[in-house]
């Protein structure tokens, strides 16, 4: 994946259509921005950007308080929070009225060929609802490995892009469902 140097990092475009410009940033925050487009682009999950963000450290405060009004004009800032705001829309985790609203909402870099399909199951995963390996371990309360272990194993669909797994979510349950049922069956046996 190509990143563009911190220079290159002129301005960026929230999803009102509002440019903005990061110029005026410290080449500190441009740097977080970086890294976080490059996290965003390798699939990290909406909660672990959104808790990378909100640090009260963060160089996108520069030195100022989290709380302070003047900090929510901050332009790194404006442009980290819509990237997280995109990653929570991808994920499913800030809802939208339409599949259409995903996709101009989603960088294009993100978009995954097919994800606006013409419905009904192909057997292509990204038609169906879709979960990063992130969001799998949550639900299934596993590590990333045995996320991982599970869909080469066939239990859960999913495909890799890059350093990306995009998982279905309706085989996530479905595999936590299992899971739970052959728990229980253990206990009551």
């Amino acid at each position: 994946m190509k990143v563009e140097p911190i220079d290159s990092l002129d301005s960026y475009r929230l999803l009102n259509g509002v440019a903005v410009d990061l110029r005026v940033a410290t080449p500190a925050a441009r740097q977080f921005l970086a890294d976080l487009a490059l996290r965003l682009a390798q699939g990290e999950g909406y909660t672990e950007l959104l808790l990378r963000v909100q640090r009260p450290d963060s160089p996108l405060y520069e030195g100022q308080s989290p709380l302070a009004p003047a900090a929510l004009d901050l332009a790194a800032l404006r442009a980290a929070r819509d990237m997280v705001y995109r990653a929570g829309v991808a994920e499913g985790h800030i809802a939208t009225a339409s599949t259409d609203n995903v996709l101009r909402m989603l960088p294009t870099g993100s978009r995954l060929a097919g994800l606006a399909g013409g419905g009904g199951r192909d057997g292509k995963l990204t038609t169906e609802p879709i979960v990063t390996v992130g969001e799998a371990m949550e639900i299934l309360d596993i590590t990333r490995q045995a996320v991982i272990n599970a869909v080469r194993a066939g239990r859960i669909r999913g495909e890799q892009h890059g350093k990306l797994w995009v998982l279905a979510r309706e085989d996530v349950l479905r595999y936590r469902m299992a899971r739970d049922d052959r728990r229980l069956a253990r206990q009551v046996g």
